[in-house]
Formats: structure tokens, sequence, C-alpha cells
């Protein structure tokens, strides 16, 4: 597929306002992603930089993806990885310069994590470069045992949580909000995004 500067552009940035979106839902202190707490876990009980464990996490997911499909590693998804690392941890470094002091506080800037998160994965999706690791698992289980998308990524999130609650991370009520509420923010930001899109090509024909 032939790429052009847009297409990194939106790649690049809606990474970069995903990655902010997780920074914001860390710093709310209601709970983060399923997957995203056993990093953020996994971060303070090895006292690694959180960027080396979500590469590292990476890795696992890839594996996982390559045992379902009892095929040969798929590294493409890695270049994805890369990069949520290296902005996850700068911009939990950036975030974490914002006080909370009070739920209003922790409820707005949870908002704004919902909101950066799923127009981030709406953008970053668009161009078609390979999705993270964790997606991937996702669509493994969808080819090898036909379960549908949404069943796939929820049995993840379940299976996340637990291992989440068990290595004491980052799990409330922000948690179950993230897991029922992104995929249908995802859906408007794409159809919002389409319609922009749609009216953005009908001025420039005109």
């Amino acid at each position: 597929m032939k790429r052009n500067k847009m297409d990194y552009v939106q790649y690049v940035g809606g990474i970069v306002l995903l990655t902010l979106g997780v920074a914001f839902s860390s710093k709310a202190g209601l709970g983060t992603g399923s997957l995203d707490s056993i990093n953020f876990a996994l971060a303070d009980r090895t006292g690694l930089n959180l960027s080396i464990i979500i590469l590292l996490m990476a890795f696992v997911a890839i594996i996982i993806s390559t045992v379902i499909r009892r095929g040969k590693p798929n590294f493409k998804p890695l270049m994805t990885a890369i990069f949520m690392a290296i902005f996850t941890e700068g911009w939990v470094k950036v975030v974490d310069m914002i006080t909370v002091d009070t739920i209003v506080h922790q409820i707005i800037i949870f908002t704004v994590a919902i909101f950066c998160a799923s127009v981030g994965i709406a953008i970053y999706l668009r161009p078609k470069f390979p999705a993270n690791p964790n997606d991937d698992i996702t669509v493994a289980l969808n080819e090898v045992f036909k379960l549908k998308i949404g069943t796939a990524k929820l049995l993840i999130d379940l299976i996340a949580i637990i291992i989440a609650l068990l290595l004491k991370g980052p799990i409330g009520i922000g948690t179950i909000l993230m897991t029922v509420l992104i995929g249908p923010a995802v859906n408007l930001a794409n159809s919002l995004i389409d319609k922009c899109a749609s009216s953005s090509n009908e001025k420039s024909v005109v």
C-alpha cells in the first residue's frame, strides 16, 4: 500500500493522543484501562521504566497471538508498541505535574482521558498501519475461534482485570467505565471524522 504524509501524521498523531488519554486515566485515580493496569502494576512492582514494561508486554502479546494462530510470529505490531511505550512514559511524566485535589478534578481528568483515548484510537487506525500487539490477540481469537471482535475484546479485558487485581494494579470504577465506553466512543469519533472528511472533500470539489 502506497503511503502519503497524511497517513503518517494520522498514525503518529493518533498514538500521541491515545497515550495522552492513558496518562490522564492514570492521573485521575479512578482506575485505568484493563491492560494499562497490568503495565502500571508491573512498573511499580519491578521498578522498571513504564516504557520497558509496555515493550515486554508487547512481546508477550505477540507470543500469545502466535500460539493462538499456531503460526509464525507477527512482529509488525511491534512498531506501534514502540511508539506507544515512548509516548505513554513521556505523557505520564508531563501529566504528573497536574494537581488533583477533588473528586470533581478526578472526573474532569477522567472524562478528558476517555475523549483523548477514543479519538486517538479512531485517528491512528485510519491509515491501517499495524495495530498494537494487544489488539492483534483480539484479531487472532476472531480468526481462529470465530469469536466476534467485541466478544474477544471483552474476554481479554476480563482476564486482564483479574491479572491486574492480583498484581494490585490501578483497577477501579474507571476501569469498568473505560471497558464499556471506549468502544462506542471510538465509533462516535469515527463517524464525526468521516463527516468532517466528507464535508472537506465536498468543499474542495466545489
